[in-house]
C-alpha cells in the first residue's frame, strides 16, 4: 500500500479558533475547544496515523516509517534525513496572536537539544526550549486572510516609527539604533527593549503617544494600521513588551492563495487567520513575548538573525507549470510546497520520495498504476510512500502538495 488516508491530531491552544476548521473543513468540535493546529506528519509529539494494508490496524506514521525507512521514504531521502520524514505539514488557525518567536538553525538545534538532555530537562518541562534536534524554516500559505509579523524592518523605518511614540523612557533605547543603524545597533536596541526592568512603563508610554497620534491624524495615515495593531495586542497581553513588536517587525497581510517563507533565525509572530504551514520536522520555538509560555531571552538572542527583511520581498511568487500545478520555491532542503487545481482534468505526478497531500477544496481522487485509489474531500489528507513512483489526481478541487526536493 503506497497511498494512505491520514488521521491527523488536532492541537488545542488558547490562541486557536473554535470554528474556522469546523466551517472550512467540517471537523467536529463538540466541546468548542480552540482548534489551533492540525498536524500532518511524523513528529513524535503528535504523529498522524494510517491504516496499514497488512493488518488493517491504525499505526502512527513515525512508527510506520521507522519499520522500513528506506522503503517508505526512498533511499536518498532516508539517507539524507536520518531515516525521518523531513517535513511537518500543518493547518494553523489563529483567533489571537501567537508568541513573538524565532527558530534555531540546524547546528543551534543540535547543540541545544544535547545541552538540555545533558541537563536532564524533561521534554514536557515548561522551561524546555528544544523538543528535538532539528532546525525549523517554514512556509505559510494563506487559506483565509492571514495577518502576521515577519522579520525586522529596515533600520530607518524602525527609527521613524519609534520616534513618533518615544518619550522619556523609550528615547534612550531608540537612540541605540539611531547611533548605530546596523546589525549591531539593532541587536543592542532590541536587547535594551527586552531586558528593560520596567517593560510596562515602556508600553504605557508608547500607548499614550499612540492614542494622541490617532486623534491627530486621519484614518488613512500610513502608520495607522501599526498603531491599531499595537492597541489590539495590548488588549490581549497588557503591558507585554511584545506589544511594541509591530514597530520593529514587518506587518504583513496575506490574501488567500498568497504565501511567505521564514528562514531560521527570523523573528516573527502569527496574529490572526487560517493557513497551511509547511516546515522542517521540528517543534523548536524560542519565544520573546505575547505569551504566557517560557521566554528565554539569552537563547532567543543566540538564535535570532539581526538583519532587516525587505517588506517588498516577504511574499513568494509562485512558479507555474504548463498544467495545473504551481510551486512556491524556497531555499529549504527539507520541503517543497505546491498547489494543484483541478477542473475535471487529470494531473500526473512522478515522485522519488514520500509526500503528503491535503485537499483544500472540492473532491479529488488519488490513484496509481498498481490499482490503488483513494477519494478525498476537502479537509482530508493522504500519505504517498516513495514506492508509489507516480500517481494521478482527478476530480474538481484544489490540492496542497508537500514533498522534499531531491
Amino acid at each position: 500500500m503506497t497511498i494512505s488516508v491520514l488521521d491527523n491530531p488536532i492541537i488545542n491552544n488558547d490562541w486557536g479558533c473554535t470554528n474556522s476548521m469546523v466551517n472550512l473543513y467540517g471537523y467536529a468540535n463538540p466541546e468548542q475547544k480552540p482548534m489551533a493546529e492540525l498536524w500532518m506528519g511524523a513528529h513524535p509529539k503528535a504523529p498522524s496515523s494510517i491504516i496499514t494494508e497488512t493488518n488493517s490496524e491504525s499505526v502512527e506514521l513515525n512508527r510506520y516509517i521507522e519499520a522500513n525507512p528506506a522503503a517508505v521514504l526512498g533511499t536518498v531521502c532516508a539517507g539524507k534525513f536520518a531515516n525521518q520524514l523531513p517535513f511537518l505539514f500543518k493547518v494553523l488557525s489563529a483567533d489571537s496572536p501567537l508568541s513573538i518567536q524565532s527558530h534555531p538553525n540546524k547546528q543551534q538545534a543540535e547543540e541545544g537539544w544535547q545541552r538540555e538532555n545533558l541537563a536532564g530537562i524533561p521534554l514536557n518541562a515548561p522551561n524546555r526550549n528544544y523538543k528535538d534536534d532539528n532546525h525549523k524554516p517554514e512556509l505559510v500559505y494563506a487559506i483565509t486572510e492571514f495577518h502576521a509579523l515577519n522579520g525586522f524592518r529596515d533600520y530607518q523605518h524602525t527609527i521613524a516609527l519609534f520616534n513618533e511614540i518615544k518619550g522619556d523612557h523609550l528615547s534612550p533605547i531608540i537612540d541605540v539604533l539611531i547611533q548605530s543603524p546596523d546589525s549591531d545597533g539593532l541587536r543592542g536596541f532590541y536587547h535594551a527593549l527586552m531586558t528593560h526592568p520596567a517593560p510596562t512603563t515602556l508600553v504605557d508610554e508608547a500607548l499614550t503617544a499612540i492614542h494622541s497620534l490617532i486623534t491627530q491624524h486621519p484614518a488613512d495615515y500610513a502608520h495607522q494600521p501599526i498603531w491599531n495593531l499595537a492597541l489590539q495586542l495590548n488588549e490581549k497581553y497588557p503591558g507585554d513588551i511584545g506589544v511594541l513588536s509591530p514597530f520593529l517587525i514587518n506587518y504583513v497581510v496575506l490574501q488567500p492563495g498568497e504565501a511567505m517563507f521564514l528562514t531560521a533565525g527570523t523573528l516573527h509572530a502569527y496574529l490572526k487567520g487560517t493557513a497551511l504551514e509547511l516546515m522542517a520536522n521540528s517543534d523548536n520555538v524560542l519565544r520573546g513575548g505575547l505569551t504566557p509560555k517560557h521566554i528565554d531571552i539569552p537563547e532567543l538572542f543566540s538564535t535570532t538573525v539581526f538583519e532587516p527583511k525587505s517588506f517588498n520581498h516577504l511574499k513568494l511568487s509562485p512558479q507555474f507549470d504548463e498544467h495545473a500545478e504551481h510551486t512556491f520555491l524556497t531555499s529549504a532542503e527539507d520541503f517543497q510546497f505546491s498547489v494543484i487545481t483541478l477542473s475535471g482534468q487529470k494531473h500526473s505526478v512522478h515522485i522519488n520520495t514520500a509526500e503528503i497531500l491535503f485537499v483544500l477544496e472540492g473532491t479529488v481522487t488519488v490513484g496509481n498504476e498498481q490499482g490503488e485509489e483513494q477519494t478525498l474531500t476537502k479537509g482530508q489528507s493522504a500519505f504517498i510512500a516513495a514506492p508509489c513512483l507516480a500517481y494521478e489526481l482527478s476530480g474538481n478541487g484544489k490540492v496542497a502538495r508537500a514533498t522534499t526536493p531531491l
